[in-house]
């Protein structure tokens, strides 16, 4: 019921614990309770105090919901889904054609196998080091990174160019989608090429952080990508300080992959090495959306 209808409609009084709304139209009102309320002859009283602490709440309650939702709207509008997809990019099929057209350029580059069983056996040692580091208060950043970065949330590509927050570089965000998009599929299919078991198949005493995505280990797609990116604005802004940033970021985020326990330290180093050498194609292939990008720095 309204608060004001409420107040037209009924009589209140003043009693030692605030003031009190008589619901029963009037009616004598009778002897107080312990706590000194005046209680009316039905019983049934209503604190208008407890009405409006009720209506604030939930006003409260709309409005901070209300903020969350923009707060998270902002947040995650350049978020990439589990399935690699971005909420507000469409899926960049001209681009994948003029990938595919330029196949022989990248479907057989000169990337260094993966180390015999031996050092993949020695590098699940040190993954298990990291592994019992993680679970130290020192790391608690880092676990919030590995859990952040599962899902490609672009503020490691953003915050280093510091445009975060910042409007008028849509063509810039949709750059990095793009490459980010395209180097999934290339890295997919050296995965399948490789087609290297994860760590913990390797040495059963990890206990990943994260669980095993459901494709091969070598090279790292976390790796490749995020140096993908960093290449490419490094090639379109080469003069730009925050261009180096990236590099820090994408060794960051390679290296929380390798403290997850979901990948070699041998991983890290070949998504870094396809992406140096997928680069030359990746300018082919996005031309226009680099100089697009670019005009937002010019």
């Amino acid at each position: 019921m309204d608060s004001d209808l409420i107040l037209k409609e009924n009589r209140f009084f003043v009693t030692s614990s605030g003031l009190q709304l008589n619901e029963d139209g009037g009616q004598e009102v009778g002897p107080s309770d312990s706590s000194g309320v005046t209680m009316a002859s039905g019983g049934s009283l209503v604190s208008l105090l407890a009405l409006n602490r009720n209506r604030n709440r939930n006003r409260n309650r709309s409005l901070n919901r209300n903020r969350n939702r923009n707060r998270n709207r902002n947040r995650n509008r350049y978020d990439i889904d589990a399935d690699n997809t971005a909420p507000d990019m469409q899926e960049p099929w001209k681009e994948r054609e003029k990938l595919h057209d330029l196949i022989d350029e990248w479907i057989d580059l000169p990337l260094a196998p993966p180390p015999s069983m031996e050092e993949l056996r020695r590098q699940c040692q040190d993954l298990l080091v990291k592994q019992y580091l993680l679970t130290q208060p020192a790391q608690a950043l880092r676990r919030q990174e590995i859990t952040t970065e599962a899902t490609f949330e672009l503020s490691r590509y953003l915050r280093p160019l510091n445009i975060e927050d910042a409007g008028g570089y849509d063509a810039t965000i949709s750059l990095i989608l793009k490459v980010m998009a395209l180097t999934d599929e290339i890295g997919l299919r050296y995965k399948a090429r490789y087609n290297v078991m994860r760590p913990n198949q390797l040495e059963p005493r990890l206990r990943p952080f994260l669980d095993n995505p459901g494709h091969a280990s070598y090279p790292s797609n976390h790796s490749f990508q995020s140096f993908a990116v960093a290449f490419m604005i490094s090639r379109m802004i080469p003069e730009h300080p925050a261009s180096s940033e990236l590099f820090r970021s994408a060794r960051r985020i390679a290296e929380n992959r390798e403290w997850a326990g979901v990948h070699y330290a041998a991983d890290s180093k070949a998504g870094h090495d396809l992406a140096r050498m997928v680069a030359p194609v990746l300018e082919k292939v996005l031309q226009d959306e680099m100089l697009a990008a670019q005009s937002e720095w010019i």
